[in-house]
């Protein structure tokens, strides 16, 4: 219960109740007399997450780059001080994300975040490009990344222009609307470079950590592709070279897939 209060931080009493009546509409479909954490979990994710696209035919070669990309943001937020805990990666399209890593926010991350906690959420979300270029080459990196630059541009520039957490910059607020404000055009060049200079810096961050950590992505990836979702307990066995136990984890799907 502790996982599901994680994942549903500022829901309504409507929205629990949503959460309860997919749990239960499932648990109802796969014969059950009672709803389980399992099918809370399930329901957890399709909210989150959006419902899995099963009838989509992905190419092996997709599957590969999705699964490294996803391994990439998965193994950056576990070797990266300040970063939400991982709850689980998969490779099975939901939405229009051919994979995706869910991460769970501790209970003080959902007050304030600090500096660290912003850098290390930027470095996650490099960490799909940069897998996706350490594997395959930067010539064969793919349009998967658009999400997570896009992410990653709003939490750097908010960083400089809302929380005063530039020192090129300085302790200043700027408003979003520009040109409603007495800004210079040299202010506005500085921001929009420390911007850049914030966003190479967590990708360069990123790169040299699955560098160190190749044999790891390695392993997470080629365990992605077989399982298609992986439980954080899952994830940290592969990474040691382990195996994953038989006994099916909590993965929270439809009665007939592997998703958790």
């Amino acid at each position: 219960t502790h996982i599901i209060a994680r994942g549903t931080p500022g829901a309504s009493g409507a929205d629990l109740a949503n959460l309860v009546n997919i749990a239960a509409l499932r648990a109802s479909t796969a014969g059950q007399d009672k709803v389980t954490l399992k099918d809370l979990d399930y329901a957890k994710d399709k909210i989150l997450m959006g419902a899995e696209r099963q009838s989509a035919i992905i190419p092996e070669g997709v599957r590969r780059v999705t699964a490294y990309h996803e391994g990439g943001h998965a193994l950056v937020a576990m070797h990266t001080s300040g970063a939400m805990p991982v709850h689980k990666a998969t490779i099975i399209p939901r939405g229009p994300a051919l994979g995706m890593v869910l991460q769970l926010p501790e209970e003080s991350d959902m007050i304030q975040r600090s500096k660290r906690q912003m850098l290390a959420e930027l470095d996650v979300c490099m960490g799909g490009r940069v897998a996706e270029e350490i594997i395959f080459g930067a010539d064969e990196i793919t349009s998967g990344a658009s999400s997570d630059l896009q992410r990653a541009t709003q939490i750097a520039r908010s960083m400089v222009e809302r929380y005063g957490m530039s020192t090129n910059v300085g302790t200043m607020y700027v408003p979003e609307n520009r040109n409603g404000q007495p800004i210079s055009d040299e202010t506005k060049q500085r921001i929009d470079d420390e911007v850049k200079n914030i966003l190479q810096a967590s990708y360069d961050r990123a790169k040299k950590l699955l560098y160190s950590h190749k044999r790891e992505l390695h392993r997470l990836a080629c365990a992605l592709l077989e399982n298609e979702t992986l439980s954080t307990d899952e994830m940290k066995l592969v990474i040691r070279g382990k195996k994953i136990p038989s006994t099916p984890s909590v993965r929270a799907s439809s009665p007939d897939t592997k998703m958790a």
